[in-house]
């Protein structure tokens, strides 16, 4: 792998993972909001982190990708990852939440 290729995939990554961390947050909170910027960074570079968190992100997004054209939300599935993730924001001091808390 090439330098520049490494570096494309890095920055794939960070996007996929910052897709995710939007998604999650949105599940959590309210549609059409994101954690701050300090919380969403600190999350995403656990997921980089973490390999086979990245690998989950990774195909997640390409599953989610496919169903751009739809006007519906694509909310990630609850699992571990999610969960993990959903972790991840609220220790980073992302504890808004759904309804009003």
């Amino acid at each position: 792998m090439t330098g520049s290729a490494s570096r494309r995939e890095d920055a794939e990554l960070l996007l996929d993972a910052m897709a995710y961390v939007d998604a999650v947050h949105r599940d959590l909170v309210a549609e059409n909001t994101g954690p701050s910027p300090g919380v969403a960074g600190r999350v995403v570079t656990a997921i980089v982190a973490d390999p086979g968190l990245s690998e989950y992100v990774r195909t997640w997004v390409r599953g989610a990708s496919g169903r751009e054209a739809s006007l519906a939300p694509i909310w990630p599935p609850i699992d571990a990852s999610y969960e993990r993730v959903r972790a991840l924001l609220r220790r980073t001091g992302d504890h808004r939440r759904r309804g009003g808390g």
